[in-house]
């Protein structure tokens, strides 16, 4: 069995892998100030397997955009098992071709997301990613990684928003029926969700025009939840891109390989 740990800066995701099929999965909100205490806690379900002997781990992998919580979670890890977390970086297999102009610069969630896609849906595509930021990646007709596109994202833009304007309340993001809003909490809903997927559309349509080709689209992140539906038609939705990217890494760096 393998598991995957994705720590990004609004959330925490974790998945447990038998014959690369995820056979557990949970997400939490990333609290910086956790002690490895809290995460041994935390990571126990996902670990039940292993800790109740029912199935053996094989390898871990680590993946953060949150340096202050991997001194702690890397503890509780250790805490949790002797197998030594796979970590992203220099050296690591991936399979990708990056032709950016400072590889370093990706993040390994990023990474995770464009091996999932180059492996389960092919190329062209292009990836976007609703996390606390917006990112649109792209892998163009080779399978290279050209370009990324980087965002405030839904949550982000709509905290803002509340934030900065004293007579605006906190809305749901859950967009209304009609665009043609007649209060408030609709008016901010409408913008803000509609806008976010208009927006991508838009930016995509600027890509696929600049490469002078159509690419498969792919739609992941946290944030994707509150504009699946409105681009349904044009993007195939993945809410586990990511995590399956990082078994996918784990395959390509496995000691058999």
């Amino acid at each position: 069995m393998n598991i995957c740990i994705d720590v990004g800066n609004s959330t925490i995701g974790i998945g447990a892998f038998k014959n690369n099929k995820l056979i557990e999965r949970m997400m939490i909100n990333t609290d910086p100030h956790f002690t490895e205490d809290e995460f041994y806690q935390l990571f126990k379900k996902p670990f039940s397997y292993v800790l109740e002997g029912k199935e053996t781990l094989d390898s871990i992998i680590f993946s953060s955009v949150v340096p202050q919580i991997n001194i702690p979670l890397l503890s509780a890890l250790k805490m949790l098992t002797d197998v030594e977390p796979i970590l992203i970086g220099p050296g690591t297999k991936t399979g990708l071709s990056i032709k950016v102009d400072n590889p370093m610069e990706i993040g390994n969630d990023l990474i995770a997301d464009l091996v999932a896609a180059k492996e389960q849906y092919g190329y062209p595509s292009i990836i976007t990613d609703l996390g606390t930021a917006s990112k649109i990646l792209v892998l163009d007709k080779n399978g290279v990684f050209i370009s990324c596109l980087i965002m405030p994202g839904l949550i982000l833009s709509a905290q803002s928003l509340s934030n900065k304007a004293a007579l605006l309340p906190e809305v749901s993001l859950i967009a209304p029926k009609s665009i043609l809003a007649k209060n408030t909490l609709s008016a901010m809903n409408a913008g803000i969700v509609y806008g976010h997927a208009d927006m991508i559309a838009g930016l995509i349509k600027r890509i696929e025009n600049e490469l002078g080709y159509d690419c498969k689209h792919i739609l992941t992140g946290g944030g994707a939840v509150y504009i699946k539906d409105i681009v349904k038609d044009d993007f195939v939705f993945d809410r586990d891109l990511n995590l399956n990217g990082l078994n996918i890494i784990i395959n390509k760096n496995s000691k058999e390989k």
